[in-house]
């Protein structure tokens, strides 16, 4: 199926934008979680560095797939939030705990590290203790507290 490049599309079209991206995720969901259940261990040992690598070439794997360009989904990364940006207005937060829960304290964020052309951000988290497994959904919905760790 051929689709034009959802980005370009009209202002009051955007949540058909969004329902695209959140379809996208899903597709990355479900892939990373079938790759953790073939190499669980190789899932285990990743760093929080690795994972978002391991991220973001998924991402682009399934990128043709999708209304959305692999060359237009970068890792930045680093000192910014989100880890991931695609097509400019939507990102991906990459955390993750090595241990066998859903539970992660502490993301670093401050809103001088935000991208300000990212509109959407969703948080794709993987529990690598116990049995690999992956979860993604917009960050808002993540959030169940915001606490001040350190400063």
């Amino acid at each position: 199926m051929n689709q034009e490049n959802i980005i370009s599309i009209r202002k009051h079209d955007i949540s058909l934008a969004n329902e695209a991206f959140a379809d996208f995720m899903n597709k990355v969901e479900s892939e990373l979680n079938n790759r953790a259940s073939l190499e669980p261990n190789d899932f285990r040992s990743l760093s929080p560095s690795q994972l978002e690598l391991v991220s973001v070439n998924c991402m682009k794997e399934i990128a043709p797939s999708t209304p959305f360009r692999a060359e237009e989904i970068t890792l930045v990364s680093g000192m910014t939030f989100p880890d991931i940006i695609t097509e400019t207005f939507y990102g991906v937060e990459v955390k993750s705990t090595q241990s066998d829960h859903w539970k992660s304290t502490g993301s670093s964020i401050i809103e001088t590290t935000r991208n300000k052309n990212v509109e959407s951000i969703y948080m794709l988290f993987g529990k690598l203790g116990g049995v690999p497994e992956f979860c993604c959904r917009p960050y808002e919905d993540c959030l169940y507290d915001i606490t001040v760790t350190h400063s």
